[in-house]
């Protein structure tokens, strides 16, 4: 019995120094991979959920880019039936090489159709704008940069520029989505209209509206002075020194256009003095009741006769 404390507290002893029993290690053990196993649990889980994250950021971007895309581009697209946008000038370029014109359309401005001539030939060149209604005919253009106004109507036309003495063309559409340009008309039908032929204008003068107005005076009703001889309205604001083949005027009475002068000059030029009305389209009541210029000889009834005696009273 006496050895019996020794070896308790030998026990003791290794115990102490052992730790727990077994069977309370086992435990703590089994606690431990249950917590181990929860924690690659949530790990799993945590990195399963970024990884949606990270797929989806993109396509919710995406999805929100497109519909920002779709809004910037349902404000900013052009209502239907708006002016479609086309330069409202073109170049022509005149070069050794050829001719350029870089656009495929263009539209007009208030006075016409602009062109911007680049003439880079050693020497002036001619212009040509040319369709179904309208001829330019040829317009010198010096060496340079120079601007050329044609009050040609909206369609197809081609421009043309002369290298090495031959014509070099391009086709242009001429679009008017603003609606300028009003074909002339005559304030009268068709059937009331009459064309009148090589009216004299004497004297000759440069100046177009005075050399229209002292050929048509004798033709008129009541003559042409009191009338509005201007350029044509095609546009509404085309002048009358653009260049063309078949210059005209157009006359205004009472706010109707009652007649379009076709000017000449010396041998059917188109360039003044201005000798001739080549043509005149002319509503009939205007020049139905016209009479013709008094000659010398039946002007002055108030004279005395031959023989010298005073006219009675």
């Amino acid at each position: 019995m006496s050895d019996e404390p020794d070896l308790r507290s030998r026990l003791e002893r290794i115990a102490s120094v052992a730790g727990d029993p077994p069977e309370h290690g086992l435990e703590r053990v089994t606690a431990r991979r249950h917590r181990r196993r929860r924690r690659r649990r949530g790990a799993v889980a945590t990195a399963a959920a970024l990884a949606v994250l990270a797929v989806g950021a993109p396509l919710i971007s995406e999805g929100l880019a497109d519909d920002r895309e779709s809004v910037r581009a349902s404000e900013t697209a052009s209502p239907v039936g708006a002016p479609v946008e086309v330069p409202r000038l073109v170049e022509v370029h005149c070069t050794a090489e050829g001719i350029v014109v870089p656009v495929a359309s263009v539209r007009p401005q208030r006075d016409g159709l602009h062109i911007r001539v680049l003439n880079s030939l050693p020497a002036s060149t001619t212009i040509e704008v040319e369709s179904d209604d309208w001829a330019s005919g040829r317009v010198v253009v010096p060496r340079g940069v120079h601007d050329v106004r044609q009050p040609v109507p909206p369609g197809q036309l081609t421009i043309g520029c002369t290298i090495a003495g031959a014509v070099e063309r391009r086709q242009v559409d001429l679009v008017d989505p603003n609606g300028f340009y009003r074909a002339p008309e005559l304030a009268c039908d068709e059937s009331e209209r009459d064309t009148l032929t090589d009216l004299p204008v004497d004297p000759p003068n440069r100046n177009m509206i005075a050399a229209a107005r002292t050929g048509l005076d004798p033709h008129l009703v009541g003559g042409a002075d009191d009338d509005a001889v201007g350029a044509l309205r095609g546009y509404p604001a085309q002048r009358l020194n653009d260049p063309t083949d078949d210059p005209v005027v157009q006359v205004v009475r009472d706010g109707d256009v009652i007649a379009f002068a076709h000017m000449r000059g010396e041998d059917g030029s188109v360039l003044p003095p201005w000798t001739t009305v080549s043509a005149l389209e002319v509503c009939s009541s205007a020049v139905g009741d016209a009479a013709p210029p008094e000659s010398p000889a039946t002007t002055s009834s108030t004279e005395p006769p031959a023989g010298g005696t005073d006219p009675p009273d």
